[in-house]
């Protein structure tokens, strides 16, 4: 290591003369480096990205930021608040109390990943509450936030007390979504118990009838109104009778549904699985929704339902807040209710637009025309009713 640095030497007077920074006081700081035996003094080691700089500061050995300008956004070129981190960090080091750092550049990117994804707004929404709940736990700069693994250490105590085990798993893994982007090496030691959440509820005609019912008296009761009661009727049968899921349901508007040939189509841009499908509903929600659409005077680019107005009430009337079942429950009734009239599997999963991705069959042999599709359904679903 020794021989390394003094091939650097004349390096650094060049350095020193053309930034005119004082020569005694780089020597000084070199000579410490080398001392505390900084491991990365020839190099950034795995996981540096070329021309990205490392957004970790003090994982920065001090030659990187001598001779390398930061071509990353987040910190620009090397000036007074880039350097500030730098010193920080390297004291921080020294004390044997190592800070990792984020930046507001490192959020931005995490928001731009899931956006990418076309993930649903109300879970960027549960993200963004997450990150800014660990954000309000650890210290602020203005410009970066900054913590010790003993304070998250403290923070997961906190999360583990507050939330159950399939709450914390959520949060922690956006955590780690973060601290991958912003390069801090603590992903790997972040490790939550493996939980099979399986939702095992049983779902039949009876019970969204009952469902349904307990709508209908919220309305007598005067808690709903007419309208808020329409939608919800209209919401709950047509995701029970399709399959769609709760997320496409709120993306559709009206103009995607074929009321009279009692069709639905999912565009790449609203399925989950981003793969177009079609699917079909019953003639009892077709002339639901038509009378719908109708009485409330609702326009081809309106949607049926937002995702707020049909969770709402699930939130706020304690009369729903007590059933078993929610909005996502329907799709579960469709599958099973496919099943237990012995409908053709493969059709389902078209139908209900599961991944294909490893289905062999489907991906390349199975394929059904939408005449074909809405003849097998009617056969199976053709006379469903709710008698509502």
């Amino acid at each position: 290591m020794l021989d390394s640095f003094l091939l650097i030497i004349p390096f650094i007077v060049e350095f020193a003369k053309n930034n005119n920074i004082n020569m005694s006081q780089l020597l000084e700081e070199a000579l410490l480096n080398l001392y505390f035996q900084k491991k990365a003094l020839l190099g950034p080691g795995p996981g540096f990205e070329p021309g990205l700089g490392d957004p970790q500061p003090h994982n920065r050995q001090f030659w990187q930021n001598a001779f390398i300008q930061i071509q990353n956004p987040a910190y620009g070129t090397e000036n007074h608040f880039s350097r500030k981190l730098l010193m920080k960090a390297t004291n921080s080091e020294r004390s044997g109390n190592t800070e990792y750092v984020i930046t507001k550049e490192h959020l931005k990117l995490l928001y731009l990943e899931l956006k990418s994804k076309n993930v649903q707004e109300h879970h960027l929404k549960f993200v963004k509450r997450s990150i800014n709940r660990f954000l309000s736990h650890i210290r602020s700069y203005g410009e970066y936030y900054a913590f010790t693994v003993e304070e998250l250490i403290s923070y997961l105590q906190k999360l583990q007390n507050e939330y159950n085990p399939t709450t914390y798993r959520k949060q922690l893994t956006y955590l780690k979504k973060l601290f991958r982007i912003a390069q801090i090496p603590l992903e790997n030691y972040l490790k939550t118990k493996r939980t099979i959440g399986v939702d095992r509820t049983i779902v039949t005609v009876a019970d969204i009838k009952n469902l349904i019912n307990t709508v209908k008296m919220l309305r007598q009761k005067g808690d709903l109104n007419e309208k808020i009661q329409d939608r919800l009727i209209v919401a709950l049968l047509l995701m029970a009778t399709s399959g769609i899921r709760t997320y496409e349901l709120t993306k559709l508007k009206v103009k995607d549904i074929d009321i009279k040939n009692m069709t639905i189509r999912i565009t790449e841009d609203v399925s989950k699985t981003s793969e177009a499908r079609v699917t079909f509903f019953t003639r009892e929600v077709q002339k639901l929704l038509k009378n719908y659409v109708q009485k409330y005077d609702i326009g081809p680019e309106d949607p049926i339902v937002t995702y707020f107005a049909l969770e709402k009430p699930f939130l706020k009337k304690k009369e729903l807040k007590e059933q078993s079942l929610r909005p996502k429950h329907m799709r579960k009734f469709f599958s099973q209710e496919w099943d237990r009239r012995n409908g053709n599997t493969t059709v389902k999963k078209l139908l209900m637009g599961h991944s294909i991705r490893q289905d062999i069959n489907i991906l390349h042999y199975s394929h059904h025309t939408e005449k074909e599709l809405k003849e097998i359904y009617d056969k199976v679903l053709g006379n469903l009713r709710f008698t509502v």
